[in-house]
């Protein structure tokens, strides 16, 4: 058996890092988008923002562990489980009309990307 050669398993660290980084950006950018769009939209101030944060936090962590959940624990490779659920509680949200559905929502890199979230959500302890 071959050992890996420390170029190869430096590069694969550095590449992780960046794009666990990378990860973290575009959560902040969509939180940041969020939080935005509910006070033009919704005129949501201080009072409402913590609780915004905090059921926002929460619905990050509950769909990235049904996903990751559905595909480790469930044996579902494809998420048709999570898809189901996360579509159906969505349409409810947004009506019909305003309906994306998962894959057209989510793209092909998704999984990997909810891996990470679940990891960020842990090291901040929400």
């Amino acid at each position: 058996m071959s050992r890996k050669n420390q170029t190869l398993i430096l590069a694969e660290r550095i590449a992780r890092k960046l794009v666990a980084e990378q990860t973290q950006a575009r959560i902040m950018l969509g939180f940041d988008a969020a939080l935005i769009a509910a006070h033009e939209a919704l005129g949501m101030g201080p009072g409402r923002a913590a609780a915004f944060s905090a059921a926002y936090h929460e619905a990050m962590e509950e769909l990235a562990g049904l996903y990751v959940d559905d595909a480790e624990q469930n044996g579902d490779k494809h998420i048709d489980y999570a898809k189901g659920k996360r579509d159906a509680l969505i349409r409810k949200i947004v009506g019909e009309e305003n309906f994306v559905e998962f894959d057209r929502a989510y793209g092909a890199a998704y999984m990997d990307e909810l891996r990470r979230i679940r990891v960020k959500q842990e090291e901040r302890g929400t």
